[in-house]
């Protein structure tokens, strides 16, 4: 019989709420820094603030260690819940899908503190040393996306129930998201006689749609994992 969920320590549960509540924070701040940086004339006064605030390296760079470091809090109790039920490759799948999330974060956190805000943009256009990183950055995650899928098709072939239901969502939800991505940039290029506050208006729409979409898969995630009284 295909297991649904796994048993896991009240402490491990507690760990998991913890982690779910961060991610969901800093996610909505890494939301709401798009917005900020976004090049509108009129912004109001919670936008300003958190373009000053967020507008600090150290700042942004300890909002992208906690995104990863609450997703990999997470998936470190699924990972041991999958090597106590027996399933080997599903955890050396994700344990692979781990190490390429920690190294995509570190690309992105390191460049802020080995090269200034004017380096990093001349980068992009004339190469350099902060180049390597968006480089790395773009080989690392196409191999995260096949490990993505990999590992979803390993849940739902051989579970069941809210653990299935997970595996779906995982990739699932990164398909959506990046459907919604492109009907915006559709809109963009391609359709006439839309004004830029359409535009803008469109894009905060696909941004809002494409995190709460991005979180689905961590909110199953926690219930696929049930706490011993």
């Amino acid at each position: 019989m295909k297991i649904q969920t796994f048993s896991i320590t009240s402490k491990s549960g507690q760990i998991l709420n913890w982690s779910l509540s961060l991610l969901l924070v800093f996610s909505v701040f890494n939301l709401i820094d798009g917005w900020a940086s976004a090049p509108i004339d009129e912004k109001g006064v919670l936008s300003e603030a958190f373009a000053t605030l967020q507008g600090n390296d150290f700042i942004r760079a300890i909002e992208y260690f906690m995104i990863a470091a609450t997703k990999l809090t997470m998936f470190e109790v699924f990972r041991r819940c999958l090597n106590k039920a027996g399933h080997k490759i599903a955890q050396f799948t994700l344990t692979i899908l781990m190490a390429l999330i920690f190294s995509l974060a570190m690309a992105d956190i390191l460049p802020m503190f080995l090269f200034s805000s004017l380096e990093r943009v001349q980068s992009l256009i004339h190469g350099g040393c902060p180049s390597l990183f968006y480089s790395f950055s773009k080989v690392t995650y196409v191999v995260l996306v096949i490990t993505h899928f990999v590992l979803s098709l390993q849940l739902v072939k051989n579970f069941a129930g809210k653990i299935r239901l997970f595996g779906a969502a995982f990739f699932g939800c990164q398909v959506i998201t990046w459907l919604a991505n492109l009907a915006y940039l559709f809109i963009y290029t391609s359709v006439a006689g839309v004004s830029m506050d359409d535009i803008m208006t469109y894009s905060k729409m696909a941004d809002v749609f494409g995190s709460a979409v991005g979180l689905i898969p961590y909110f199953l995630l926690r219930t696929t994992m049930v706490a011993e009284d």
